[in-house]
């Protein structure tokens, strides 16, 4: 099973905690893409709503392959609804396709349980809900920190919180590909020229659309289904 390993530090925890979260593609053949305008519908309603807002809490992240990854290109997504069901899904940006993010992880076991049984029927429904401020009772985007992090300065803190998730967004088409970084060690393999096939968009919100080798251009017009 493949575990994603976080360390996180928010105003809801007393100290620094570990949290685990499973890895998305356990269920799915590909990484879920998911459209720029969901991320700026939060980063507005963390500007609007009381109870939508930015932390620098994400300290540390292990993948599933014991290796530590840069924080910097990450956002973790907490939300508690009415229900008082909890989401926690791992963002990165995504390097290839059209400024998307990827979903990559998920936590706690019951959300993975639900995306597992549904595949991506889960997906649009679940961000949805989360960008939905009369259904949840808290979201919050938790970031990295700067090295000039000082915990004590809450409203230059609140308001760095909220740039560094622009940040994150505006950077999304700017993040260099890293060559097999997104894909699955049984990711489809391009006739052509041996390179991992990728899950390009063709739907608004979130997409298992056409195969197409980013090294080559071929493209497989047989659609990805999980």
């Amino acid at each position: 099973m493949g575990l994603w390993n976080l360390l996180t530090n928010t105003s809801w925890q007393k100290t620094k905690t570990k949290i685990g979260l499973q890895s998305i593609i356990e269920s799915f053949r590909s990484y879920p893409l998911v459209e720029r305008k969901f991320f700026d519908d939060i980063n507005y309603f963390c500007r609007k709503e009381n109870h939508y807002y930015v932390e620098m809490g994400l300290l540390q992240l292990v993948n599933e392959e014991r290796k530590e990854l840069n924080p910097d290109l990450w956002i973790l997504i907490w939300a508690r609804d009415f229900k008082d069901r909890i989401f926690q899904i791992l963002f990165e940006r995504h390097p290839d396709s059209h400024g998307k993010g990827t979903v990559v992880a998920l936590g706690p076991p019951e959300l993975f349980e639900f995306f597992s049984n549904m595949k991506k029927n889960a997906i649009l429904p679940t961000l949805t809900l989360i960008n939905s401020p009369k259904k949840m009772k808290s979201v919050v985007v938790v970031v990295s920190r700067p090295k000039s992090y000082k915990q004590n300065r809450k409203e230059k803190n609140d308001y760095q919180a909220l740039g560094r998730f622009q940040n994150w967004i505006n950077e999304l088409k700017a993040t260099p590909n890293v060559k097999g970084q997104w894909f699955p060690s049984n990711a489809p393999i391009c006739p052509v020229c041996n390179g991992p096939l990728v899950g390009i968009a063709d739907d608004y919100n979130v997409v298992f659309g056409y195969l197409i080798c980013p090294e080559c251009g071929y493209m497989n017009r047989k659609k990805i289904r999980p």
